[in-house]
């Protein structure tokens, strides 16, 4: 990969990347048949481009903290995985990717993601995840630092990007936290302890990812929620 490092900077994805993923769209052409008679299309207009974007993004992100592991297994595979889904089409009509601290990307942690169909572009950072251990290490975490998480999430530049931290919630604190004296708790910190997922996005025009400005629109997502995202690691990691 450090070869490939050395390559120009991603130029951006050709048109004929959101025209693949549209027809993705389509159930007459969301099938094997039709996608290996299309395997051509894919590679030269998403698999390769997406590397090639990957290898820009790591010098990139190397800058901003050498931590983020960024490489090639970063990268989403567009096979569906439908062994216990209702949908059938095997393949994704997105093509994504996913960065975390400390290992290659996982469903489970904290990460900073991203894909794009022919719909939108789409940058999220965060814990997507439910994982009850996992939620059990955050929330102890933002409690007993609940001053820096809340520092971080009211941060000017970060709320006026992304607003309010997404993901569902319960609807009472939690026992550990509600048999501790939680009523006395700040209504903030009872929020933030409700929360069952944590993770700020935000959607623009698929037609983004058609230029060079797409890596910068990445790296900029990457450290503007860096701090939050880094918060909720060191969480699983500390705890």
């Amino acid at each position: 990969m450090l070869g490939d490092l050395l390559r120009e900077t991603f130029p951006g994805f050709d048109k004929e990347a959101l025209r693949f993923l549209k027809d993705l769209k389509s159930p007459s052409k969301n099938n094997k048949e039709w996608f290996d008679r299309n395997r051509e299309r894919y590679e030269t207009f998403i698999k390769e481009p997406m590397k090639h974007l990957v290898d820009t993004l790591a010098g990139e992100i190397m800058k901003t903290d050498p931590d983020i592991v960024v490489n090639y297994k970063s990268i989403f595979r567009i096979n569906r995985d439908i062994r216990f889904s209702k949908v059938k089409t095997p393949y994704k009509t997105i093509s994504s990717a996913a960065f975390a601290f400390g290992r290659v990307k996982s469903a489970e942690i904290p990460q900073f993601y991203f894909h794009f169909s022919s719909d939108e572009f789409l940058f999220a950072s965060g814990q997507y995840s439910m994982d009850p251990d996992l939620l059990k290490k955050i929330r102890k975490h933002i409690a007993e630092n609940f001053d820096e998480y809340e520092s971080i999430v009211k941060d000017r530049r970060f709320r006026s990007k992304y607003g309010d931290v997404q993901g569902e919630a319960l609807t009472r604190l939690p026992k550990e936290f509600s048999a501790a004296g939680g009523g006395s708790m700040k209504p903030a910190l009872q929020k933030a302890l409700m929360m069952k997922q944590y993770y700020v996005f935000e959607t623009e025009k698929p037609e983004v990812v058609l230029s060079e400005k797409i890596v910068k629109r990445i790296t900029d997502g990457i450290e503007l929620t860096y701090d939050f995202t880094k918060f909720l690691t060191d969480a699983i990691r500390k705890n």
